[in-house]
């Protein structure tokens, strides 16, 4: 299985180079994934053919729990990734037959929003077979070492012990939860890093109690790791590419490759700029499942398309990789 030909050179010259119109290729890409992914077709058999990619049907996140979702057969798959966790039920699943895209739009936004990437790293976030966060990361800084795992938890004191050693600007990737965690621990004075080290911190607390805010997180870390620019991302295991904000707390920008509004919780009616509502997401690296998302987060979308995150819907079950940073800390 393989997209049309034209279709995936346009998606691939869009991600690399903005060649092309985003409208458009979203309308091609729903249309050969309606043709293709059964589950997807299904879900959309009501639905009128959209002529805005605002107007692209969204699938809920958490089906991905209970349908395969792919726009080929999904025995076919050579990559699987899996959600981080979730309080309740089964694991979200996420098959693709390659990441091609995936790392092309990676690393291109990565780029465009936080300059140069370090070559060296000390990571906080797990780097299991089936995590797209850290196939993320390890494609950013390959070979770099983990110091969360499942099977020893957070190992703080490593990583306090790694910093400490560093000659070269680092790339520290990490979980709110696990930063949190980390700054209860190692030396009492400032450790400083060499020039042009980023600490990236991704997803909140996810209902775990935390010692400080996020506002306070941040400031810690600059106060504790003098040289480090701290910035955030956001992502998810059911979307292909990620969202970049200059610091934690403040809006994050999406690549041109993905589109995001806002939608009534009660309707799912589209929402004008600056309205508070449910997440959806339009991204054209999702080539392989369905390319619309509707996450369970609330936020605002302003006139240029950077989103500000308001927590989540209520009710929603928890999920996200600070979950998987809090589980491992509560077995140490």
């Amino acid at each position: 299985m393989s997209l049309d030909p034209s279709l995936d050179q346009a998606l691939r010259a869009f991600i690399t180079a903005d060649q092309g119109g985003f409208e458009d290729l979203a309308l091609r890409l729903f249309a050969w994934q309606r043709q293709h992914n059964p589950d997807y077709r299904a879900l959309c058999a009501d639905a009128p053919a959209p002529t805005r990619w605002q107007e692209i049907p969204p699938v809920p996140v958490g089906l991905f729990r209970d349908l395969p979702l792919t726009s080929f057969p999904p025995e076919q798959a050579r990559v699987l990734f899996r959600t981080s966790g979730t309080t309740v039920g089964k694991r979200g699943e996420c098959r693709a037959l390659d990441t091609e895209l995936y790392d092309l739009g990676a690393r291109r936004h990565a780029l465009a929003c936080l300059g140069p990437l370090p070559a060296a790293g000390v990571a906080l976030v797990p780097y299991e077979a089936d995590s797209s966060l850290g196939h993320m990361c390890q494609d950013f800084v390959p070979g770099m070492p983990t110091f969360l795992t499942p099977e020893r938890g957070l190992d703080l004191a490593g990583a306090w012990q790694a910093l400490a050693q560093a000659r070269e600007p680092l790339f520290l990737p990490t979980t709110a939860f696990a930063l949190d965690a980390l700054l209860d621990e190692g030396p009492a004075a400032p450790l400083p890093l060499p020039a042009g080290s980023l600490v990236m911190v991704t997803g909140g607390g996810k209902g775990r109690e935390m010692r400080r805010s996020e506002a306070e997180l941040v400031e810690q870390t600059e106060a504790r790791l003098p040289g480090a620019r701290v910035v955030g991302e956001y992502g998810m295991t059911e979307l292909s590419s990620q969202l970049w904000s200059e610091r934690p707390g403040l809006p994050y920008r999406p690549p041109p490759w993905l589109g995001v509004q806002a939608l009534d919780p009660a309707t799912g009616a589209p929402l004008p700029p600056g309205s508070e509502g449910l997440l959806a997401f339009v991204d054209l690296a999702n080539r392989w499942t369905v390319l619309a998302i509707e996450t369970q987060d609330l936020g605002v979308v302003d006139p240029a398309g950077r989103v500000q995150l308001r927590g989540r819907l209520s009710g929603a079950p928890l999920r996200g990789c600070s979950l998987a940073a809090a589980e491992a800390l509560d077995r140490r």
